[in-house]
């Protein structure tokens, strides 16, 4: 819950913003599929000329993949309009000088990375991301590349999702663990790195204060925003869950309870 004079301070900034940032598992979509509100949303902000940025931390799919998951489920975006840590780790690799990588990454997502060489004997470096394919042998080997002198590039290091079935494990575990054994820290590019938005910013060609963010993880998305001055609004679907502010010490500037409620405070 939040307080009566909070909740008007977040109608009022909600109403004047003049871009959105939005994470999109969890608060658009959730298991591929777009949730309540989201097409309606998107709808109103086109009409008001309003514009937005996708800042997702989902790997799992290459960003043209993503994009047509979209726009076949009716949610009309433009590919541009999609910020995700998959496409910032092609951007830090190549600012690396595009070294020798080994990409713990899904299939559909390395359609992205074509252009670097994989080596699966000496990398210089490991790419971490979605990825299902985790066990034993794999995690050792990753060990076995960074004890040998590999970086590790963190697409992200979410901590968990929601899937139609419940909470799932996400790939910061596995950096953590990875960053444990071999007392390496990883450069993470995704959520909630500050230059990941203000990428997204520098695209709105706005500032942080004329911006709101709306996510379902309070590190990754809120967190994330308010160390750039940017109105983090948690919305309560996804990973939301009771208990969550109450064990955080990070505290939304607003709480809504799904993101058809965007479309309707702008309407209003």
């Amino acid at each position: 819950m939040i307080s009566k004079a909070k909740y008007y301070t977040m109608i009022n900034v909600i109403k004047k913003a003049k871009g959105f940032l939005f994470d999109l598992d969890g608060v658009f979509i959730q298991s591929g599929r777009l949730l309540s509100g989201a097409v309606e949303t998107h709808k109103i902000l086109c009409k008001h000329k309003i514009p937005f940025r996708f800042l997702t931390n989902t790997t799992t799919k290459s960003k043209k993949t993503l994009h047509k998951l979209l726009t076949d489920q009716g949610l009309n975006c433009k590919e541009e309009e999609i910020f995700s840590a998959g496409s910032s780790g092609v951007h830090a690799i190549k600012n690396l000088g595009s070294p020798k990588c080994r990409l713990y990454i899904s299939e559909d997502l390395k359609k992205d990375y074509i252009e670097f060489q994989e080596d699966r004997v000496s990398p210089d470096l490991i790419v971490v991301g979605d990825y299902s394919k985790w066990d034993f042998n794999l995690l050792n080997q990753a060990f076995r590349y960074v004890m040998n002198g590999a970086q590790i590039l963190a697409l992200h290091t979410g901590r968990y999702y929601k899937v139609d079935s419940g909470l799932q494990l996400d790939a910061g575990a596995f950096v953590k663990g990875l960053e444990f054994a071999t007392g390496k820290t990883a450069f993470v590019v995704g959520k909630p790195n500050v230059n990941f938005f203000q990428s997204a910013l520098s695209d709105l060609k706005l500032m942080p204060e004329e911006v709101v963010m709306v996510g379902d993880d309070l590190v990754n998305d809120i967190y994330g925003a308010q160390e750039l001055n940017i109105f983090g609004v948690l919305v309560k679907t996804g990973k939301y869950h009771l208990g969550m502010l109450e064990s955080s010490n990070i505290k939304p500037n607003g709480i809504i309870n799904s993101i058809g409620d965007i479309g309707k405070i702008i309407s209003n």
